[in-house]
């Protein structure tokens, strides 16, 4: 009897860790994996605020767009990031997103590079190779640099607004993470690129106004900046029960943990997915 009694309290506390360490089925953990630029941006203190109020527990993972996709593809976890579109394809299998915010593409360079503002069409031009040394756009006779991270090549909504084609882009270095952007340029005075407004570092770049305008919240809300990026939750499905209570979370009171230059849906009057497609489209001479 002794023995038996042993054997249910050992398999009850194996299906119970079972349980905690499976978000497939576990009503008290939420596992989150995306991109970086939300991760780093404020979602780890949203999580842990959120997990205090309610007492489930949020692991958010930092990873990319892609992970975050596989992730709640194959659904080894509950929540993904995006900051780019979802493909159609994606959409059709069921996958849901839920944009809550924009987030602004910001162009950097060096903090010794002189240069602190471009054009639109400038940017494009240096970064398809038309324009190639700074005294050209009022810098030093200086050679450019071009640091470029081509993620998420199938998709829409991020640095397709610049140029709408990785054959476009005349790189002298394409990277795969953010980190890198800033670790590249932060060496090499007389380079340039675009990161994520949520993962520039003053110690290694400098953000160049485009247009005279630099990326902030209010110059997204007014829309006098030209370049931005959709933050959305991803899931299998219609979010539901204590998931839908985060995403909930985060794109209302737990806002205020986010990245203060992050303007989110309800702050904006008119911004849609034609409008990005329309930046992406433009003609580059």
């Amino acid at each position: 009897m002794v023995i038996l009694k042993r054997l249910i309290q050992g398999y009850l506390i194996i299906i119970s860790a079972f349980f905690l360490i499976n978000p497939a089925f576990s009503e008290i953990q939420i596992i989150w994996n995306g991109e970086r630029a939300t991760y780093y941006g404020g979602l780890v203190r949203a999580a842990d605020e959120f997990t205090k109020k309610t007492g489930i527990k949020v692991t958010a993972i930092p990873g990319g767009c892609s992970s975050g996709m596989k992730g709640v593809q194959t659904g080894k976890i509950g929540v993904g990031g995006l900051c780019c579109f979802p493909k159609d394809a994606e959409l059709s299998k069921g996958i849901k997103a839920y944009q809550y915010a924009w987030e602004a593409l910001a162009i950097v360079t060096n903090n010794a590079n002189p240069v602190t503002n471009l054009t639109a069409q400038q940017v494009r031009d240096v970064f398809s190779g038309k324009i190639t040394n700074w005294k050209e756009v009022g810098g030093q006779d200086k050679p450019i640099k071009v640091i470029t991270r081509l993620h998420c090549k199938d998709r829409d909504g991020h640095w397709r607004q610049i140029l709408n084609d990785t054959a476009l882009f005349k790189s002298s270095k394409d990277v795969k993470e953010d980190q890198e952007v800033l670790l590249e340029i932060g060496k090499e005075p007389n380079s340039i690129g675009f990161i994520s407004m949520n993962m520039v570092n003053p110690k290694f770049v400098k953000i160049i106004s485009v247009n005279g305008v630099k990326p902030s919240k209010a110059s997204l809300v007014d829309g006098s900046y030209p370049w931005k990026m959709p933050i959305s939750f991803i899931t299998k499905g219609e979010p539901k029960d204590v998931v839908k209570q985060f995403i909930d979370f985060v794109s209302g009171e737990g806002r205020v943990f986010m990245n203060k230059e992050m303007v989110f849906m309800d702050e904006i009057k008119k911004d849609t997915k034609k409008d990005i497609k329309k930046v992406s489209e433009k003609k580059t001479q």
